[in-house]
């Protein structure tokens, strides 16, 4: 019987599982069940106020301000001796276990 072959059985469930999703398309497209656009703006609003106090709303802020760009500065011209010195110190105690 050709309706126990495989080939069958898989064409009826291509077009169960398509039924499925243009029916649960239509669906969507008849009853919009969308954010409204007061909604959307409620969302965006909060995504504004959260991006302000995320580390991409600080950069901007010192990207802004002079003072601490100047200080940020100042602190890379203090810690890269600092670096190198703690290099060189972690180096020669590594040295030194060896021996």
């Amino acid at each position: 019987m050709w309706m126990q072959k495989k080939w069958f059985k898989l064409f009826i469930w291509f077009v169960t599982a398509s039924f499925f999703f243009a029916v649960g398309a239509i669906l969507i497209s008849m009853f919009r069940f969308g954010p409204t656009e007061q909604e959307a703006m409620s969302f965006m609003m909060g995504m504004m106020k959260a991006m302000e106090t995320s580390l991409m709303g600080l950069s901007m802020q010192v990207k802004e301000d002079a003072n601490v760009q100047r200080l940020l500065y100042e602190s890379v011209q203090f810690a890269f001796p600092l670096l190198a010195i703690s290099i060189a110190g972690g180096v020669y105690v590594r040295c030194r276990r060896k021996v």
